[in-house]
């Protein structure tokens, strides 16, 4: 399909701006198999053009003067657009993804990859962009920033929150360490609320200068809370327990058919520059709830293996070594 070609529809409308013309209607073909329309464009006009669909999927890192993906989202951004972003590269480097969530990108993929990989980072975009329900950043002394999000439950939905929230916390100028314990948290929250069964996610979040606080609702078949917190007590072997570790405080109301309200509260630095462009993104801000899992088990099993971690990623991994406080556990099964 032609870039002039995409039309209205109840469907998912997806542009492609890759370097490659062959690439872009491969790309194409497989979406358009999958019943999702879509348009191919090779230069920064015709993209722009048809920046206002619902998914735009962007290629990065191609030859000098080439259509470049992050200069792109940067236009895009500039023009007031807010598509859901899926960047397509070879090989990212540290910069392309601190540029990246800056710009608000939601994933990014690594080719070659697989048809179906795809397809399932255009398709999250039907349950990780929600509705924005509100976003104000703080604008003096005493006062409160404030995010609110409504989500579909989807395989994704968690990491697609996360840096959601991430990108909040940001332009709030958390620090990176605060923002990756905070990340990684809620990752796990939204995705026990995911496979347990929830259609649809709220999350809140409130920040004060010195915590933030994030309140999930989810309208899942709700659990036993002091049996499931008592499991959470034993280590980081839960999504509850690892999210417990990096909190300093969680909260947790569920009733069985009822739904689950989670609380989890933050105690946080902010940034302070002189310029405000100057905050440090060279870390990567969240270890998603599968990466947790796998890092836990390599430090476990072997404490001097050579894993090399962002200084903000090294706070995250130390707190989930050591595991929840089991006495604010109790406490948290007991306020429940």
């Amino acid at each position: 399909m032609k870039s002039a070609e995409i039309t209205a529809t109840e469907g998912l409308t997806v542009l492609l701006a890759m370097n490659d013309v062959t690439v872009g209607h491969a790309f194409a073909s497989i979406l358009e198999a999958n019943d999702l329309q879509a348009a191919t464009a090779d230069c920064y006009a015709d993209a722009l053009a048809l920046a206002g669909c619902d998914v735009v999927v962007a290629e990065f890192g191609g030859p000098a003067g080439a259509l470049d993906g992050l200069e792109l989202v940067e236009r895009i951004r500039a023009a007031g657009l807010d598509p859901y972003i899926v960047l397509v590269g070879v090989d990212p480097s540290h910069d392309d993804y601190r540029r990246a969530v800056r710009l608000g990108v939601h994933d990014l993929l690594e080719r070659p990859l697989l048809p179906e990989q795809l397809v399932a980072a255009v398709e999250a975009a039907t349950g990780v962009t929600g509705e924005l329900v509100g976003d104000n950043l703080v604008q003096g002394d005493g006062e409160k920033a404030s995010l609110e999000l409504i989500l579909a439950a989807h395989p994704r939905a968690g990491e697609a929150a996360a840096r959601d929230l991430i990108s909040w916390a940001v332009r709030c100028d958390i620090t990176p360490a605060a923002r990756a314990r905070i990340g990684s948290a809620v990752a796990e929250l939204i995705e026990n609320s995911v496979e347990a069964g929830a259609t649809t996610i709220e999350v809140e979040a409130t920040m004060n200068a010195r915590e933030l606080e994030v309140e999930i609702r989810d309208d899942g078949p709700g659990f036993d809370t002091a049996a499931v917190l008592a499991e959470a007590a034993n280590g980081s072997d839960t999504g509850l327990g690892r999210a417990q570790s990096l909190c300093e405080e969680m909260q947790i109301a569920s009733e069985l058919g009822a739904g689950t309200a989670i609380r989890v509260r933050f105690g946080v630095s902010v940034l302070e520059f002189d310029e405000p462009h100057r905050i440090d993104l060279s870390d990567l801000d969240f270890l998603a709830p599968g990466t947790s899992k796998e890092l836990l088990a390599t430090l476990q099993e072997d404490p001097d293996a050579p894993v090399v971690l962002s200084p903000a990623l090294a706070v995250v991994a130390g707190r989930l070594l050591v595991g929840p406080d089991p006495r604010r556990t109790l406490q948290a099964a007991l306020w429940s």
